[in-house]
């Protein structure tokens, strides 16, 4: 239960806060909404306050139980960092790592033994088994290497976007849009950069001209520029991302 979110049934108000389920986890009062009755179903974050008691909170954490995350070192002491988890109570990472206040690191979730939250920096990424239902997905930076940049993906997945898909600056530990240009035998990904504001341009392009425009990826790229206002590596680049949307044939490109 711990690291993750619950949806419980308010068993009491008191005067210091909310009493929640069968197990009686405390809902702190800054976080009971004055409509709450008896009763009623509440969603919250279960986590350990700082004398180590299961409590509850409203707070959306910046991530939960098991998820990869990048977070923001925010104290250091002899046997690790704290870093911000959106909370009132930080997250501890055990770590040797000469790291600095300000920094950002890329952690995984876990519980430490005695049940409590702790981050680690070893990360075991889920392997992705088949295509995600959307093409457009949150990638975090967190790693460049010859071909790219290593990210994180959805807060489960791994992947690499690869540098020759990019067409803009890359900041580390900056969320990006991205999509699937191939899922690996291994279950990682390889990515592709998805510029959502070239792709809401096409489809308000197509969708202004009754789902139709006359070029396609074949098309001149002068005929391309004339219509759409970009070269026609972009406009291609943004065909591939929009494939499940856009669809082309000889007369050009049209909405599916």
């Amino acid at each position: 239960m711990v690291g993750t979110y619950q949806k419980m049934l308010v068993k009491k108000l008191l005067p210091f806060g909310a009493i929640l389920g069968e197990e009686e986890i405390l809902l702190p009062q800054k976080y009971v909404d004055r409509q709450l009755s008896v009763g009623d179903e509440v969603e919250v974050f279960v986590y350990t306050d700082s004398e180590d008691r299961i409590i509850a909170t409203t707070d959306r954490p910046f991530g939960i139980l098991k998820e990869i995350v990048c977070l923001q070192v925010v104290d250091i002491v002899a046997n690790g960092v704290y870093l911000d988890l959106g909370l009132a109570k930080d997250i501890f990472m055990p770590t040797q790592r000469k790291l600095c206040k300000g920094e950002f690191v890329v952690v995984q979730i876990t519980l430490d033994k005695q049940g409590r939250l702790l981050a680690r920096s070893n990360l075991e990424f889920q392997k992705c088994l088949s295509y995600p239902r959307s093409n457009h997905l949150e990638a975090i930076p967190y790693q460049k290497t010859p071909m790219g940049w290593k990210c994180v993906v959805e807060k489960k997945f791994s992947g690499l976007l690869f540098a020759n898909e990019v067409f803009s600056q890359v900041v580390l530990f900056q969320p990006l849009n991205v999509g699937i240009k191939k899922l690996r035998k291994d279950g990682k990904l390889d990515l592709k950069y998805v510029q959502t504001d070239v792709c809401q341009k096409i489809l308000e392009l197509l969708r202004a001209n009754g789902g139709r425009i006359a070029v396609n990826t074949d098309s001149p790229p002068d005929q391309i520029y004339q219509i759409c206002q970009m070269s026609k590596k972009k406009f291609k680049a943004t065909l591939n991302t929009l494939a499940q949307e856009v669809g082309q044939d000889e007369y050009g490109s049209y909405l599916k």
